[in-house]
Protein backbone atom coordinates (compact mmCIF):
# COMPACT_ATOMS: atom_id res chain seq x y z
CA UNK A 1 0.00 0.00 0.00
CA UNK A 2 1.36 3.38 -0.98
CA UNK A 3 0.67 5.05 2.07
CA UNK A 4 3.75 3.37 4.30
CA UNK A 5 5.85 4.65 1.96
CA UNK A 6 4.57 8.05 1.23
CA UNK A 7 6.67 11.25 1.50
CA UNK A 8 7.26 12.98 4.62
CA UNK A 9 4.97 15.80 4.12
CA UNK A 10 1.58 14.06 4.93
CA UNK A 11 -1.39 15.73 2.20
CA UNK A 12 -5.23 15.24 3.31
CA UNK A 13 -5.64 13.45 0.31
CA UNK A 14 -3.41 11.21 0.69
CA UNK A 15 -4.77 10.47 4.19
CA UNK A 16 -8.47 10.34 3.60
CA UNK A 17 -7.19 8.04 0.18
CA UNK A 18 -5.49 5.37 2.97
CA UNK A 19 -8.83 5.45 5.10
CA UNK A 20 -11.00 4.70 2.34
CA UNK A 21 -9.04 1.71 1.44
CA UNK A 22 -8.73 0.60 5.17
CA UNK A 23 -12.49 1.15 5.88
CA UNK A 24 -12.92 -1.89 3.09
CA UNK A 25 -11.66 -4.35 4.73
CA UNK A 26 -13.89 -7.05 6.99
CA UNK A 27 -17.85 -6.80 8.03
CA UNK A 28 -19.12 -3.91 9.59
CA UNK A 29 -20.86 -3.89 13.08
CA UNK A 30 -22.49 -1.18 15.09
CA UNK A 31 -22.12 0.38 18.64
CA UNK A 32 -24.54 1.81 20.88
CA UNK A 33 -26.01 5.01 19.55
CA UNK A 34 -25.15 8.20 21.13
CA UNK A 35 -26.07 11.80 20.65
CA UNK A 36 -23.77 13.64 17.56
CA UNK A 37 -20.18 14.94 18.67
CA UNK A 38 -18.94 18.22 17.46
CA UNK A 39 -17.34 17.50 14.41
CA UNK A 40 -13.78 17.93 13.52
CA UNK A 41 -12.91 20.09 10.59
CA UNK A 42 -9.77 19.79 8.46
CA UNK A 43 -7.47 23.44 10.01
CA UNK A 44 -6.34 25.47 7.82
CA UNK A 45 -2.37 26.61 8.20
CA UNK A 46 1.25 25.56 9.08
CA UNK A 47 0.55 22.62 11.06
CA UNK A 48 1.05 21.74 14.55
CA UNK A 49 3.30 18.87 15.03
CA UNK A 50 6.77 17.97 13.42
CA UNK A 51 6.26 15.94 10.16
CA UNK A 52 6.80 12.19 10.39
CA UNK A 53 5.32 9.10 8.24
CA UNK A 54 3.91 8.22 11.38
CA UNK A 55 2.52 9.19 14.58
CA UNK A 56 2.78 6.30 17.13
CA UNK A 57 2.13 7.13 21.41
CA UNK A 58 1.79 10.37 23.34
CA UNK A 59 2.43 10.92 27.17
CA UNK A 60 1.31 13.82 29.55
CA UNK A 61 3.33 14.76 32.26
CA UNK A 62 2.40 13.66 35.95
CA UNK A 63 3.26 17.25 37.16
CA UNK A 64 2.32 19.57 34.36
CA UNK A 65 -0.38 19.42 31.91
CA UNK A 66 0.97 21.40 29.15
CA UNK A 67 4.47 19.01 29.21
CA UNK A 68 3.78 16.42 26.17
CA UNK A 69 5.89 13.45 24.80
CA UNK A 70 5.22 12.40 21.26
CA UNK A 71 6.49 9.53 19.86
CA UNK A 72 6.90 8.89 15.92
CA UNK A 73 8.33 7.27 13.19
CA UNK A 74 11.01 9.92 13.38
CA UNK A 75 11.82 9.82 16.92
CA UNK A 76 10.80 11.73 19.89
CA UNK A 77 9.15 15.28 20.80
CA UNK A 78 8.62 17.20 23.56
CA UNK A 79 6.19 20.11 23.97
CA UNK A 80 6.34 22.50 26.88
CA UNK A 81 3.72 24.51 25.81
CA UNK A 82 0.87 22.50 25.56
CA UNK A 83 1.34 21.03 22.15
CA UNK A 84 2.10 24.56 20.31
CA UNK A 85 5.95 23.88 20.12
CA UNK A 86 7.86 21.15 19.80
CA UNK A 87 11.73 20.21 20.04
CA UNK A 88 13.43 16.80 19.41
CA UNK A 89 14.33 14.66 22.73
CA UNK A 90 16.01 11.23 22.83
CA UNK A 91 17.79 8.77 20.95
CA UNK A 92 18.34 9.30 17.28
CA UNK A 93 17.35 7.10 14.59
CA UNK A 94 14.35 5.34 16.35
CA UNK A 95 10.98 4.49 15.76
CA UNK A 96 9.08 5.39 18.66
CA UNK A 97 6.48 2.95 19.00
CA UNK A 98 5.28 3.55 22.65
CA UNK A 99 5.33 5.23 25.45
CA UNK A 100 4.18 4.35 29.07
CA UNK A 101 4.28 6.24 32.22
CA UNK A 102 4.94 4.79 36.29
CA UNK A 103 5.18 7.40 38.31
CA UNK A 104 7.70 9.33 37.57
CA UNK A 105 9.31 7.57 34.73
CA UNK A 106 8.58 8.06 31.57
CA UNK A 107 9.28 4.32 29.72
CA UNK A 108 9.77 4.66 25.79
CA UNK A 109 10.19 1.42 23.20
CA UNK A 110 10.33 0.73 20.07
CA UNK A 111 12.78 0.02 16.94
CA UNK A 112 16.36 1.37 15.75
CA UNK A 113 16.79 1.91 12.42
CA UNK A 114 14.59 2.89 9.26
CA UNK A 115 12.82 0.27 7.15
CA UNK A 116 12.84 0.41 3.63
CA UNK A 117 9.61 -0.44 3.85
CA UNK A 118 8.42 2.16 6.39
CA UNK A 119 7.53 2.37 9.67
CA UNK A 120 4.32 -0.37 9.58
CA UNK A 121 4.71 -3.59 8.02
CA UNK A 122 2.64 -6.36 6.69
CA UNK A 123 3.03 -9.80 8.23
CA UNK A 124 0.36 -11.56 6.13
CA UNK A 125 -2.81 -10.18 7.49
CA UNK A 126 -0.86 -8.63 10.28
CA UNK A 127 0.63 -5.31 10.61
CA UNK A 128 3.15 -3.91 12.85
CA UNK A 129 5.87 -1.84 13.53
CA UNK A 130 9.11 -3.04 11.12
CA UNK A 131 11.28 -5.66 12.58
CA UNK A 132 14.49 -4.35 14.10
CA UNK A 133 16.78 -4.05 17.02
CA UNK A 134 14.57 -3.17 20.20
CA UNK A 135 15.00 0.04 21.97
CA UNK A 136 13.89 0.49 25.86
CA UNK A 137 14.88 3.66 27.38
CA UNK A 138 13.40 5.54 30.22
CA UNK A 139 13.50 9.45 31.14
CA UNK A 140 13.07 11.01 34.90
CA UNK A 141 12.65 14.63 33.92
CA UNK A 142 9.64 14.53 32.11
CA UNK A 143 11.61 13.56 29.08
CA UNK A 144 14.00 15.79 28.39
CA UNK A 145 16.90 13.40 28.95
CA UNK A 146 17.02 9.34 28.24
CA UNK A 147 18.41 6.14 29.90
CA UNK A 148 18.90 3.37 27.91
CA UNK A 149 17.60 0.25 29.72
CA UNK A 150 18.92 -3.48 29.52
CA UNK A 151 15.73 -5.28 31.00
CA UNK A 152 16.67 -9.23 31.83
CA UNK A 153 14.12 -11.74 30.29
CA UNK A 154 12.83 -9.41 27.10
CA UNK A 155 13.82 -10.53 24.02
CA UNK A 156 15.74 -8.47 21.82
CA UNK A 157 13.19 -7.74 19.52
CA UNK A 158 11.21 -4.63 18.44
CA UNK A 159 8.54 -2.94 20.88
CA UNK A 160 5.35 -2.52 19.35
CA UNK A 161 3.18 -1.31 22.85
CA UNK A 162 3.71 -0.32 26.03
CA UNK A 163 1.08 -0.71 28.78
CA UNK A 164 0.84 0.37 32.65
CA UNK A 165 -1.73 -1.33 35.01
CA UNK A 166 -3.70 1.78 36.78
CA UNK A 167 -4.64 -0.25 39.11
CA UNK A 168 -0.74 -1.37 40.78
CA UNK A 169 1.26 1.67 38.96
CA UNK A 170 4.83 -0.36 39.32
CA UNK A 171 3.34 -3.15 36.29
CA UNK A 172 4.40 -2.18 32.95
CA UNK A 173 3.70 -4.72 30.01
CA UNK A 174 5.49 -4.87 26.58
CA UNK A 175 3.85 -6.55 23.54
CA UNK A 176 6.83 -7.23 20.85
CA UNK A 177 6.16 -7.23 17.08
CA UNK A 178 6.37 -11.09 17.50
CA UNK A 179 3.17 -11.19 19.30
CA UNK A 180 5.04 -12.06 23.04
CA UNK A 181 3.81 -10.08 25.61
CA UNK A 182 6.14 -9.34 28.66
CA UNK A 183 5.43 -8.24 32.32
CA UNK A 184 7.86 -6.23 34.60
CA UNK A 185 7.27 -4.82 38.21
CA UNK A 186 10.42 -3.35 39.13
CA UNK A 187 10.29 0.17 36.86
CA UNK A 188 11.61 -2.10 33.34
CA UNK A 189 14.84 -3.48 35.33
CA UNK A 190 13.68 -6.91 34.70
CA UNK A 191 10.42 -8.75 32.50
CA UNK A 192 8.91 -12.31 32.25
CA UNK A 193 6.43 -14.06 30.02
CA UNK A 194 3.14 -13.16 30.20
CA UNK A 195 2.05 -14.82 27.18
CA UNK A 196 4.01 -16.51 24.63
CA UNK A 197 0.95 -16.19 21.87
CA UNK A 198 -1.07 -12.48 22.12
CA UNK A 199 -4.26 -14.02 20.60
CA UNK A 200 -5.02 -11.12 18.35
CA UNK A 201 -2.22 -8.92 16.40
CA UNK A 202 -0.22 -7.18 18.06
CA UNK A 203 -0.75 -3.59 17.64
CA UNK A 204 -2.53 -1.27 20.47
CA UNK A 205 -2.68 -1.89 23.91
CA UNK A 206 -4.15 -0.69 27.25
CA UNK A 207 -4.74 -1.83 30.55
CA UNK A 208 -7.87 -1.10 32.15
CA UNK A 209 -10.24 -1.29 35.07
CA UNK A 210 -9.35 -4.39 37.28
CA UNK A 211 -6.43 -5.18 35.72
CA UNK A 212 -7.95 -6.28 32.44
CA UNK A 213 -6.76 -5.55 29.36
CA UNK A 214 -8.20 -3.30 25.70
CA UNK A 215 -6.29 -4.37 22.47
CA UNK A 216 -7.33 -3.83 18.83
CA UNK A 217 -5.21 -3.27 15.48
CA UNK A 218 -5.94 -1.34 12.36
CA UNK A 219 -7.84 -4.38 10.64
CA UNK A 220 -9.78 -6.31 13.21
CA UNK A 221 -11.16 -3.26 15.62
CA UNK A 222 -11.13 -3.50 19.24
CA UNK A 223 -10.79 -6.29 21.75
CA UNK A 224 -11.06 -6.83 25.64
CA UNK A 225 -9.61 -9.46 27.70
CA UNK A 226 -9.55 -10.57 31.14
CA UNK A 227 -6.58 -12.03 30.68
CA UNK A 228 -4.00 -11.05 27.89
CA UNK A 229 -4.76 -14.27 26.30
CA UNK A 230 -8.29 -15.25 25.40
CA UNK A 231 -9.86 -11.94 24.40
CA UNK A 232 -13.18 -11.00 23.31
CA UNK A 233 -14.60 -8.59 20.12
CA UNK A 234 -16.62 -5.50 20.36
CA UNK A 235 -19.21 -4.01 17.98
CA UNK A 236 -17.61 -0.90 16.48
CA UNK A 237 -17.49 0.78 13.35
CA UNK A 238 -15.13 3.58 12.37
CA UNK A 239 -16.58 6.65 10.12
CA UNK A 240 -15.48 5.03 7.32
CA UNK A 241 -17.61 1.73 7.79
CA UNK A 242 -14.15 -0.43 8.84
CA UNK A 243 -12.62 -1.50 12.56
CA UNK A 244 -9.81 0.86 12.61
CA UNK A 245 -8.28 1.32 16.18
CA UNK A 246 -5.25 3.11 16.04
CA UNK A 247 -4.08 3.99 20.04
CA UNK A 248 -5.40 3.67 23.56
CA UNK A 249 -5.54 5.81 26.78
CA UNK A 250 -6.73 5.15 29.48
CA UNK A 251 -7.75 7.36 32.21
CA UNK A 252 -5.48 7.47 35.44
CA UNK A 253 -8.29 8.07 37.90
CA UNK A 254 -11.04 6.33 35.91
CA UNK A 255 -9.57 3.38 34.43
CA UNK A 256 -12.80 2.41 33.36
CA UNK A 257 -13.04 5.19 31.03
CA UNK A 258 -10.87 5.18 27.64
CA UNK A 259 -10.19 6.97 24.71
CA UNK A 260 -9.44 4.82 21.29
CA UNK A 261 -8.57 7.36 18.25
CA UNK A 262 -9.56 6.15 14.79
CA UNK A 263 -10.69 7.76 11.81
CA UNK A 264 -11.97 10.59 14.72
CA UNK A 265 -12.46 9.73 18.43
CA UNK A 266 -14.12 7.56 20.23
CA UNK A 267 -14.84 7.19 24.12
CA UNK A 268 -15.95 3.86 26.75
CA UNK A 269 -17.11 4.51 30.11
CA UNK A 270 -17.31 0.88 30.81
CA UNK A 271 -13.52 -0.45 30.26
CA UNK A 272 -13.79 -0.89 26.19
CA UNK A 273 -17.36 -3.39 25.91
CA UNK A 274 -19.33 -0.22 24.39
CA UNK A 275 -17.88 2.49 22.43
CA UNK A 276 -19.62 5.77 20.66
CA UNK A 277 -17.86 8.82 19.22
CA UNK A 278 -16.57 11.67 21.06
CA UNK A 279 -14.90 13.92 18.27
CA UNK A 280 -16.66 12.81 14.52
CA UNK A 281 -14.15 13.78 11.68
CA UNK A 282 -12.90 12.63 8.65
CA UNK A 283 -9.54 12.72 9.62
CA UNK A 284 -7.32 9.58 10.84
CA UNK A 285 -6.34 10.37 14.76
CA UNK A 286 -2.87 8.35 15.89
CA UNK A 287 -1.45 9.58 19.46
CA UNK A 288 -3.61 10.37 22.70
CA UNK A 289 -3.37 11.15 26.19
CA UNK A 290 -4.57 11.90 29.47
CA UNK A 291 -2.74 14.40 32.06
CA UNK A 292 -2.80 13.00 35.25
CA UNK A 293 -1.97 16.07 36.96
CA UNK A 294 -5.56 17.41 35.45
CA UNK A 295 -8.00 14.12 35.05
CA UNK A 296 -10.24 16.23 33.09
CA UNK A 297 -7.75 17.03 30.31
CA UNK A 298 -7.06 15.23 27.39
CA UNK A 299 -4.38 15.31 23.71
CA UNK A 300 -4.56 13.56 20.62
CA UNK A 301 -2.86 14.35 17.87
CA UNK A 302 -4.14 13.87 13.77
CA UNK A 303 -2.32 12.53 10.90
CA UNK A 304 -2.68 15.75 9.66
CA UNK A 305 -0.18 17.54 11.88
CA UNK A 306 -2.86 18.62 14.38
CA UNK A 307 -3.00 18.39 18.21
CA UNK A 308 -6.36 18.83 19.96
CA UNK A 309 -7.23 19.52 23.08
CA UNK A 310 -10.34 18.16 25.50
CA UNK A 311 -10.43 20.47 28.92
CA UNK A 312 -14.22 18.63 30.09
CA UNK A 313 -13.37 14.41 30.32
CA UNK A 314 -13.08 14.18 26.78
CA UNK A 315 -16.82 15.03 25.91
CA UNK A 316 -15.89 17.84 23.36
CA UNK A 317 -12.29 19.08 21.36
CA UNK A 318 -10.84 22.39 20.60
CA UNK A 319 -7.88 22.24 17.86
CA UNK A 320 -4.49 23.70 19.68
CA UNK A 321 -3.52 26.96 17.40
Amino acid sequence: MTVFTRKRVIPAAAVAAFVVVLAAIGAVSRSTPTPAPTVAVQPAGAPTVPSALWYWTMVVSTSDPNVLVLGTSSGLYRSSDGGKTWQPTGPKGVDTTSLAQTGRLIFMGGVRGASPTGPVVRKGAVRTASDGAAVLEASSDDGQTWKVLHPRGLPNAAVQALAVDPTNGSTLYGLLTTGGLYRSTDDGSTFQLASSKFGIPPWALAITKDSHFVGGDMDIGPHISANGKAWQKTAYIDARGGHMVMEYAVKPSAPARILMTSVGIEMSTDSGKTWHPALKSTVMFGPVAWAPSKPEVAYVVGFDSSVWRSDDDGKSWTKVP
